[in-house]
């Protein structure tokens, strides 16, 4: 009769830690990448009697087996920050501390902080594929945002989409002015100067071409005339047209391709060096009009934003409009992820039981994506935590029942003597 006293006491026990690991599912209800804990009872191992085989053991009680962590996906919350990420599938976000100890987390809830660095609410730098000039190294590292800037780049090639008045009378001129950029990303005005060709050449038009702060550079056309049909097209002979700049610019910077200064004015290519056909030129009897000035070169810019794709990569925005790859997010995996130990804020640490971290990037070796501007919320279900609470509750009322049940028959049992 004593051991069912025991065997009270034990379910008491196993109740109220049950209550325990409910609570603190219900307290995390709202906390960014929480995964839910779950409690798994076992039998305390058995009493023989008498002697006997296996029908004759009496039992001795509960015990807690196994709080395993229940890693099932939570749902997402959409945010304003591009810093924002969820995982929408398998993967650990790794973090490093200040000593260089990794850790997994599935609280993607990042910012860049004052030196720079990506990392998360505990100040730890967020680990990914670091990236060069745009191009991956392929070695994991803290993801920096510092010193991040577009390099300028010379315009090599321009291409004007314009219309020059096939009516016009001799002599007559119209001017196209666009922006290239020179190797150290200033920018100067190319200006060509379209002058109506007397007869009999119609459809020809002379150019001059002039650019600003040339410095003691000189600039020059080859060739210096363009011509269209009776149709109003390209005349079929009219070939591309180089724009020769010779010397240096100001600051010593060059332009155009390589050292020989050439800027090549696309006329009738199809596909150029920026796989983009050339604008069309016209000769058609209405007003001159420019549609469309191109070139190609760029001023430097600054980092002004950043955007993460589902594949981790994070693309930077620059002031002067160019984007560029400058991280990518790493993600981890586990063979048995509820051998993870938990350390708190989130925050998951490797275990013998885990087995080791095998990284990838995000949609690979059966990771899931990143979804940006989002958060994974809480996989804790309140409504099954209540239902949970319920059946805690009753069975701590009914081992409490068996203590006072049993505490009463000894009581008979003690008065048996009067």
């Amino acid at each position: 009769m004593g051991s069912s006293l025991f065997s009270g006491v034990s379910g008491l026990n196993a109740s109220s830690q049950q209550m325990d690991v409910i609570g603190n599912n219900i307290a995390n209800i709202n906390t960014v990448g929480f995964k839910a804990g779950t409690m798994v009872f076992g039998d305390i191992l058995s009493q023989s009697i008498a002697g006997g085989s296996g029908a004759m053991q009496i039992g001795r009680g509960v015990g807690v087996t196994a709080v395993p962590t229940l890693f099932g996906q939570g749902s997402f919350m959409s945010t304003q920050s591009a810093t924002d990420l969820a995982i929408n599938g398998e993967g650990f976000f790794m973090v490093n501390d200040t000593e260089g100890a990794t850790y997994y987390t599935r609280a993607g809830m990042f910012t860049v902080d004052k030196t720079e660095y990506l990392v998360d609410v505990n100040g730890y730098r967020v680990q990914g594929y670091t990236y060069e000039n745009g191009v991956s190294t392929n070695v994991i590292g803290d993801i920096s945002m510092g010193g991040v800037q577009s390099d300028p780049i010379a315009t090599t090639r321009v291409s004007i989409g314009a219309n020059l008045n096939g009516e016009a009378a001799k002599g007559d001129t119209f001017v196209s002015a666009l922006t290239v950029y020179d190797s150290l990303g200033a920018g100067h005005t190319l200006t060509l100067t379209f002058t109506k060709a007397p007869l009999p050449s119609v459809g020809e038009w002379s150019i001059a071409v002039d650019m600003s702060d040339l410095g003691t550079a000189t600039i020059a056309l080859d060739p210096a005339i363009i011509g269209f049909d009776g149709d109003g097209k390209l005349d079929p002979a009219t070939t591309d047209i180089d724009i020769t700049v010779t010397g240096l610019l100001p600051g010593d910077a060059t332009i155009g391709i390589g050292d020989s200064g050439t800027i090549n004015w696309d006329l009738k290519d199809a596909v150029t060096d920026t796989d983009e056909p050339a604008e069309t030129m016209t000769g058609y009897a209405s007003p001159s009009v420019n549609r469309s000035l191109v070139c190609n070169g760029h001023a430097s810019g600054e980092l002004q934003g950043l955007s993460i794709g589902g594949d981790g990569i994070i693309q930077g925005l620059f002031s002067n409009g160019q984007t560029a790859e400058i991280g990518q997010i790493a993600l981890a995996k586990f063979a048995s992820p509820g051998g993870l130990n938990k350390m708190g804020s989130n925050l998951f640490a490797t275990t013998i039981n885990s087995g080791a971290a095998v990284i990838n990037a995000p949609g690979r070796g059966g990771l899931g994506e990143i979804s940006p501007n989002s958060l994974e919320m809480s996989n804790a279900d309140i409504a099954t935590e209540f239902i949970n609470m319920i059946t805690a509750q009753r069975a701590y009322q009914a081992n409490a029942k068996v203590i006072t049940t049993t505490d009463q028959m000894m009581s008979e049992l003690m008065n048996i003597k009067r």
